[in-house]
Order: C-alpha cells, then sequence, then structure tokens
C-alpha cells in the first residue's frame, strides 16, 4: 500500500510540476477570463447600440403604409401608430407623402443626425390581410423579429380601436394564456418544459463534451506516460522494486488527481471570467444552466469513464516498446469514444430514441449516454441504478483484465501487436506467479 501512495504521489507530483501542464493550463485559465471579458464588450457594445438614454432608439425604421381601411381608403393607420409606438425597439419614421423608392434612398442618405436608419418597412392590404415587407440591409435577423412583434402590437391596437369596444372588451380581447405545465401523477419524473429543456440542452451539451475530452486525454496520458518509461529503460528499475499492479493503479489514480486539477482551474476561471465580465446575462446564464444534480451524475459519469478507459489505456501503453506507438495502440478506444459522443450530440435532439436507450447499456458508451438521458428525459431511478452498476462491474472487470496484462507487458520489448501482445503479456503474468 505504501508503494501506491508513492507512486500516486510521484505521477501526480510529475504531471503538475511540469512547464507543459503549467503552461497549458495558464493558456486555458487565462483564454477563458480573457473570452468572457471579450464576450462581455461586445454586449456592452450591443447595449449602447439600443440605449435610449431618454432621447428615443437611436435605430430607425422608414414605414410606407399603403394599407387600406374598411372603406377603401389609404388612410395609413398602422403608419400612424407606429409613428407614435413609444415602448418599442426602433423609432418609427413615417410620412405619408414617402413613396417606397424614396424611402430606400433615404435610408442611404448620409445627413442622419438623430437616428441610423435600419430600414424600410412596407405595408400594403388591410387589417385583416397585411402584407409587409421590410427592406433592410440583411445582417441581423434580430431586426425582422422585432418588427414582426412590433407590427403585431400595432395592429392589435388598430383593430380594437375599429372594433369600438369598451374598457371590458378591450382587456379580454388583449388579455394572454396563462399556461402552465405539469407531469401526470403516473410519470417517471418532471414534464420537460422548454426554459428545462435549454437549460438541459447546454449543460448536457457542455458536459458530454467534457467527458469525452477527459477520457480521450488523460487516457492518452496514462498510456504515453507508461511507453515513455518502457522506452527509457526506467520500467526496468521501476517494476524491480514496485509491484507492477501497484504501479499502474498509482498512475492512474495520479494522472487522474492532475486532471481534476487541471478541470478545477478550468471551472475557476469560467467563473471569474463570467464576473469579472460585468454582464448580468453572462452569470444569469451560468447561475440559471448550473443543475447541481446533473453536476453530480455528470462527475459519477467522468470517474467511472475515467477508470474504464483510463485502466484499458494503461493496458494498451503497457503493450507498446515506443512513445510513437501509443496513438496506434490506443486508436480502438479513441473510436469508441468518437462513436459515443457523436451519438451523444445527435441524440440531443431525439434523447428518448430506442437507439439511444439500448446503446446507453453498452458500458463504454454509457458515460455519456446515460448522462445524455438523466439530463433531457424522464429516466426511472432503477433503470439509472442498472445502467451505473452495468458500468461499475464493467470497470472493474476491465481493470482485473489490464493489470494482469499490464503485469506482463512491462516486460515486452517488440514490434507491437495487439492481438500477439496480450496473448504474450498473460503469459508472462502467469509465470511472474
Amino acid at each position: 500500500m505504501h508503494n501506491f501512495w508513492t507512486t500516486l504521489a510521484h505521477t501526480s507530483k510529475q504531471r503538475i510540476r511540469s512547464k507543459s501542464f503549467m503552461i497549458t493550463t495558464a493558456v486555458m485559465v487565462i483564454g477563458i477570463i480573457a473570452g468572457f471579458n471579450i464576450i462581455g464588450f461586445f454586449i456592452d457594445r450591443e447595449e449602447n447600440d439600443f440605449d435610449t438614454e431618454g432621447n428615443g432608439p437611436e435605430q430607425a425604421v422608414y414605414v410606407v403604409d399603403e394599407s387600406l381601411d374598411e372603406s377603401g381608403e389609404a388612410t395609413s393607420p398602422l403608419g400612424l401608430i407606429l409613428a407614435d409606438f413609444q415602448m418599442g425597439s426602433y423609432q418609427y419614421l413615417h410620412d405619408d407623402e414617402m413613396t417606397l423608392d424614396e424611402a430606400q434612398e433615404a435610408v442611404h442618405d448620409m445627413e442622419h443626425e438623430d437616428f441610423e436608419p435600419e430600414g424600410v418597412l412596407h405595408i400594403e392590404g388591410d387589417a385583416a390581410t397585411l402584407d409587409v415587407t421590410f427592406y433592410g440591409e440583411g445582417t441581423d435577423f434580430r431586426i425582422g423579429q422585432v418588427l414582426q412583434q412590433e407590427l403585431n402590437q400595432a395592429r392589435e391596437l388598430f383593430v380594437m380601436s375599429q372594433l369600438s369596444l369598451d374598457e371590458r372588451e378591450e382587456e379580454i380581447f388583449a388579455g394572454r394564456i396563462a399556461f402552465e405545465e405539469e407531469a401526470l401523477p403516473q410519470a417517471a419524473g418532471d414534464i420537460q418544459t422548454e426554459e428545462s429543456y435549454m437549460q438541459s440542452y447546454w449543460m448536457v451539451y457542455i458536459l458530454v463534451f467534457a467527458i469525452y475530452m477527459i477520457v480521450i486525454l488523460f487516457g492518452s496520458m496514462i498510456a504515453t506516460d507508461i511507453a515513455t518509461e518502457k522506452s527509457s529503460r526506467v520500467m526496468e528499475l521501476i517494476v524491480s522494486s514496485i509491484n507492477p499492479v501497484t504501479q499502474m493503479f498509482g498512475k492512474l489514480v495520479g494522472i487522474g488527481i492532475a486532471g481534476m486539477i487541471n478541470i478545477g482551474a478550468i471551472v475557476i476561471a469560467a467563473l471569474i471570467g463570467a464576473y469579472t465580465s460585468g454582464q448580468e446575462t453572462i452569470q444569469n446564464f451560468i447561475t440559471d444552466m448550473i443543475d447541481y444534480s446533473l453536476i453530480g451524475y455528470a462527475i459519477l459519469m467522468i470517474i467511472l469513464g475515467y477508470l474504464l478507459y483510463g485502466g484499458l489505456s494503461a493496458m494498451l501503453g503497457a503493450l507498446v516498446s515506443r512513445a510513437e506507438e501509443v496513438n496506434q495502440a490506443i486508436q480502438p478506444l479513441i473510436f469508441l469514444a468518437m462513436i459515443a459522443f457523436f451519438v451523444s450530440v445527435f441524440g440531443l435532439n431525439t434523447p428518448d430514441s430506442p437507439v439511444i436507450q439500448w446503446l446507453s447499456y453498452i458500458p463504454f458508451f454509457t458515460p455519456q449516454l446515460l448522462f445524455l438521458r438523466i439530463g433531457m428525459t424522464p429516466i426511472p431511478g432503477w433503470e439509472i441504478a442498472l445502467i451505473t452498476g452495468i458500468l461499475i462491474i464493467s470497470a472493474i472487470i476491465a481493470n482485473i483484465i489490464a493489470a494482469r496484462v499490464y503485469k506482463g507487458g512491462v516486460l515486452m520489448y517488440g514490434k507491437f501487436s495487439f492481438k500477439e501482445g496480450i496473448k504474450q503479456a498473460l503469459t508472462l503474468s502467469q509465470k511472474e506467479k
């Protein structure tokens, strides 16, 4: 046991104190903090562009209203309502005598001082069948969305004025439906609302990607570390004083601890960046997005996935004689992790698909797909426990096999061969007993 802790401490300290680890972590931390602040800067600019400061919006839209009233006359009712619209995001410029061509030319007139024209809103038809076209630069899709919302509000005001409704009737006409969603008593979990879906979507996407990167990067670290020691012949000295199995698990846990420190630094950098940006939008996004129950499941899946892939990576790293052969050796594991990641990305839109459900029972896919199902769909507790149990048992079996192969593999030198290498390693392992 003493040798295990010695190996663990040596591996983690060596990894943490290495220049590559420090530089990479520092670059990521600085980049994340700078990235949040850059995003905050652009959000500030957008808010300043729409900041009215009590003088009306800086952005303006010309309105050419050729709509007709009930008698068929062109009274420009919507244009007049929009021109008096005080709560809108834009200043609406309406002139009965201005034609569409003149308005389009006026957009590019450089003599504007108090406003910046975004385009021309051309209205035809009547209140029942409006035909509206917005002529703009086409660089911001949000302009059209805002114009549609405010045009609908103006139309409602116009319709209410034409119907001569009393105050109560106007309240009924302008009223909104109080719509709520609740799960059936027999349902397995809470009902999925748009808000909870979007919250889960981004969190699941980020954490699924994190699981994928951790499995790939840390597994590659373990295999490379072992192969490097073998190629420098240091391994021969180590195995003479430490049991190879003890050394393997010491390295597995030691690199895992170094990785968790790296992840912790990234998380702290993200929080610092969010709050130094000074943007409530960013801060609220991070705060609202976090679901602590999902964080717990993510940590569990990361640990179990790392033990499964990490143990097999250690085994494959022991089978190669040179660090250059590591990528070839761990390629099958990388492919499995990539398949799980891409299936998870596509599964974000169909998380209740039978394919996703069945694949989540396969241990190599479980860390990402089970987490996807937990975050995006109601899933019974017994099924979570069953799939997690399968993953735990699989990780234990994989590490037992990996330890036996590792014990013989660290004594082998020569050209890498997956099938023959495992056979030879198992034979040497039995002789070592």
